[in-house]
């Protein structure tokens, strides 16, 4: 593999990681703000239901944070568009 190809791979990974960060930090900035806020509200009635809050709450999460993909794809797209989809080609 050429030198290039290994660089602009390690910065591409590097830079998606980062922004995977960010996405996560704001997706769980979200949710606390929704708690706080009422939005959710945590059942305090049966054990199922305080059973069930936690993969629901997941669930919030994980659309949450799954919303900032589309950003995500497109950095790294216009990023390889920038750097030349040759250069990420290992032969």
């Amino acid at each position: 593999m050429r030198a290039e190809a290994i660089e602009a791979w390690t910065q591409l990974y590097a830079a998606v990681g980062l922004l995977a960060v960010i996405c996560a930090s704001c997706a769980a900035l979200k949710m606390i703000l929704e708690l706080r806020g009422g939005t959710v509200v945590v059942p305090h009635t049966t054990w199922k239901q305080k059973f069930l809050w936690v993969p629901r709450l997941w669930l919030r999460f994980q659309l949450s944070y799954l919303s900032g993909f589309p950003c995500i794809m497109g950095i790294a797209l216009l990023y390889a568009h920038y750097i030349g989809f040759e250069t990420f080609n290992p032969s």
